[in-house]
């Protein structure tokens, strides 16, 4: 989340300015993930799993409801049948991976979708995984992650762009035609979509970014050119284990820390997190140590994907202002925000109508348990200050964060290739 300060425009009294940061009950920053499920089994991803589970670490799985009937392509003349099971990851047709993914989320995780099948899908098909997918787990999954090349994802290839550079590069390399938004084809289930998945991840891949609202501050957003999509959010790039490792070092920890942000990663727990050598698959070292690390930090928080997503979504419906001794904190969202965390200098009194004083905890923050919905708080302060701080009201994205968002992705398939150049 991205707050807009307008202090500037008012008297320089700040001696008593509080900040307000987006995460619940006096956390600092924000980490978690969605893991593509690319080539996931039983085997080579429980163990990641229960490491995760055992460190308090949440996060977000997504899964195929059925085995794909044809390859994944992106133009209609490209698609082949498939006659065989192809080694592309299980689904929940394997009912000793619907268990496991049944287990995972009693303990905590998130179940998600990574399209209904790893080929193409026609409308109906991807109506029948969706209502499959409730059956299972009784709701309709909160995201849905495309995947790779599949002909029904919405607003892919040359139509995710608005940069035209890269829109037109796009054309000229890929050639690609996605039809999931395109109303009259086979492959159309946009209107679907909006009835039942709330949030998409754009289809960029390789934002290296440790903070990912530093390049996407208003995510969650809604794209008024792409309509279908309820809101699109961003990730920072963990893809495979090292780039994971890489991605959470201390030094970016360190930025994330300060910063109070929010690292949503994507990943595939399958790309050697766990790896099999003369037995059973054996978590990656490297991979362990930086968890470990990463879990000890107190003030950091470790939830679900859509529980972030959700919580920036709904602050951005709060407005904190002061003007000289007067503080008013307004939640104009119709539900009850929990844990609301203010950072404040230590000096810093807030005295509610009550008389009841609110010190600033640990670290010079002062939680607010409950703030209402449709309503406001007001507190009297023993420091003077004048600003107002609020949120992103507006839920769509402004053109030029998009396209920044689309650099940031240009800019890491550069370095990638560059890399792949080089000689080892």
């Amino acid at each position: 989340m991205r707050l807009i300060n307008k202090s500037s425009k008012l008297p320089p009294m700040s001696e008593g300015k509080l900040q307000l940061i987006p995460f619940p009950e006096g956390k600092d920053f924000a980490v978690s993930f969605v893991d593509d499920t690319d080539l996931s089994t039983r085997e080579n991803t429980e163990p990641v799993y229960d490491f995760l589970h055992s460190v308090n670490i949440k996060g977000t799985k997504t899964v195929w409801t059925s085995k794909q009937k044809r390859t994944s392509a992106f133009r209609k003349e490209y698609e082949k049948l498939i006659d065989s099971d192809v080694n592309s990851g299980a689904t929940l047709e394997d009912p000793d991976y619907l268990s496991f993914v049944l287990d995972l989320k009693k303990k905590g995780f998130e179940i998600a979708l990574h399209g209904v099948a790893a080929g193409n899908s026609y409308r109906d098909e991807v109506i029948q995984g969706l209502e499959r997918f409730k059956q299972l787990f009784g709701e309709y999954p909160k995201i849905n992650i495309f995947h790779e090349r599949n002909i029904e994802n919405l607003y892919a290839g040359s139509y995710k762009l608005d940069f035209w550079p890269f829109k037109v590069l796009e054309k000229l390399v890929d050639k690609s035609e996605y039809q999931g938004h395109i109303e009259g084809s086979p492959y159309f289930w946009g209107d679907i979509a909006a009835k039942t998945i709330k949030y998409i991840r754009l289809p960029f891949h390789t934002i290296s970014e440790i903070n990912t609202l530093n390049v996407n501050p208003r995510m969650p957003f809604y794209d008024p050119r792409r309509p279908y999509v309820n809101y699109w959010f961003s990730s920072s790039d963990g893809s495979y284990c090292q780039r994971f490792v890489r991605l959470l070092s201390n030094k970016n920890i360190d930025k994330l820390r300060k910063e109070h942000g929010a690292c949503l990663i994507y990943t595939h727990f399958a790309k050697g997190f766990a790896e099999k050598k003369n037995g059973p698959y054996k978590l990656n070292e490297r991979f362990v140590d930086v968890i470990i690390k990463l879990a000890s930090y107190s003030n950091a928080w470790f939830p679900t994907a859509s529980e972030l997503l959700d919580r920036l979504l709904i602050l951005k419906a709060i407005t904190l202002e002061q003007h000289n001794f007067d503080v008013t904190i307004t939640n104009e969202h119709n539900s009850d925000i929990e844990g609301i965390t203010l950072k404040a200098d230590p000096t810093v009194i807030l005295k509610d109508y009550r008389g009841m004083e609110h010190r600033p905890l640990k670290y010079g923050k002062i939680i607010i348990d409950k703030l209402p919905a449709k309503s406001s708080v007001f507190y009297k302060s023993n420091k003077r200050a004048d600003f107002v701080v609020t949120g992103t009201k507006s839920q769509s994205i402004h053109k030029w964060e998009r396209i920044k968002i689309e650099l940031y992705n240009y800019y890491g398939l550069l370095k990638q290739s560059i890399f792949r150049s080089l000689p080892d």
